[in-house]
């Protein structure tokens, strides 16, 4: 929108944020992850791996157009552009090779289609990313744990309030850098270091909980904050060994990333097992359990006896049985 229209790169981003607000809140994609989508979606599990296997080569084919892109405004001669010299990898302008190369090295019709599949691409995939995190906020945190209790008519305006801050939160991390890469490896460092680490308790430990996973969430991120972050401008306040200091910026080489997402895993692990022994053995009340986390699996665990015996062969009320041999026999049952 700076090269076609001529506006600035203020102006850009503040009218490409309230578009893709408005378009969200008006109505749009109903998630950004798609690839999960496609996989819980298919018929069968040979289905989806073929369906992953697909998607990881068609991923390599479509890169390559961006290649060639890239190569042919390399080897172009700007001067005979209206772009002239010096070309924009020496100006600072490769991050905008795109439109660059669309609207001096393409005819009139070719750059308006061109930008045109890009804005349009860009539009759904800021709607869908806007819409699929203010609707996880809604559902997981706000529905599941703040309030258990709320109508529907809230939960949508909770849905557009959180359309509204995400989008002006996005708009506040555009102006901080001009390179969508940088930010797109950004948010993928923030998933390995603190998104990832849910997701590996979440299916391989069974003894991870809402506590665990809250504490892994803040130990995360807080780590990957300190360490600093170059891109947003945030100087390191742990130094790590083998960091060096260039340009007046001091980037750590040490696998500090890492760090942060093995210490994500411990606090999850850690606080789940602990609180987990304190409230199995009540050493602490009951009613501390302000997340209900215990109430709810230990009114799992009752409602599993009933489950159990509509599954024998015989009736027992038409057998009357004392309490203790009946968790004797669930108890038989589950070793079977």
């Amino acid at each position: 929108m700076s090269i076609i229209l001529g506006l600035s790169s203020t102006i850009s981003i503040i009218i490409s944020a309230a578009v893709s607000i408005v378009y969200t809140l008006l109505g749009g994609g109903l998630s950004y992850q798609a690839l999960y989508q496609r996989i819980l979606s298919a018929a069968s599990s040979v289905q989806a791996q073929i369906s992953c296997f697909a998607a990881a080569l068609t991923v390599f084919i479509m890169g390559i157009p961006s290649v060639v892109i890239g190569v042919m405004a390399s080897a172009a001669d700007w001067n005979q552009t209206a772009y002239g010299l010096p070309p924009p990898f020496e100006r600072g302008d490769a991050g905008k090779i795109l439109p660059l190369a669309l609207q001096h090295l393409t005819p009139t019709w070719v750059s308006v289609l061109g930008i045109g599949s890009v804005a349009a691409a860009v539009m759904s995939s800021m709607d869908s990313a806007l819409l699929s995190s203010a609707s996880m906020f809604t559902q997981n945190i706000y529905k599941t744990t703040l309030r258990k209790t709320a109508s529907e008519t809230e939960l949508q305006w909770v849905i557009r309030i959180g359309v509204l801050v995400v989008g002006l939160a996005g708009t506040g991390l555009a102006f901080g850098d001009d390179s969508v890469f940088a930010l797109w490896v950004l948010s993928g460092d923030l998933l390995y270091c603190v998104i990832f680490p849910q997701l590996l308790c979440v299916l391989h430990f069974q003894r991870a909980n809402t506590y665990g996973a809250f504490s892994g969430f803040v130990v995360g991120l807080l780590l990957r904050g300190l360490s600093g972050e170059p891109i947003l401008g945030i100087p390191p306040v742990l130094l790590y060994p083998g960091w060096r200091e260039e340009n007046n910026v001091i980037r750590q080489y040490f696998p500090y990333r890492t760090i942060a997402m093995l210490f994500s895993v411990v606090s999850i692990l850690a606080v789940s097992c602990l609180l987990n022994l304190i409230f199995e053995h009540e050493l602490i009340p009951q009613s501390w359990d302000f997340l209900q986390v215990f109430k709810d699996k230990n009114e799992t665990e009752e409602d599993e006896p009933c489950l159990l015996t509509k599954q024998t062969s015989f009736k027992l009320e038409e057998c009357p049985l004392p309490s203790n041999f009946l968790h004797l026999f669930c108890f038989k049952l589950r070793s079977q």
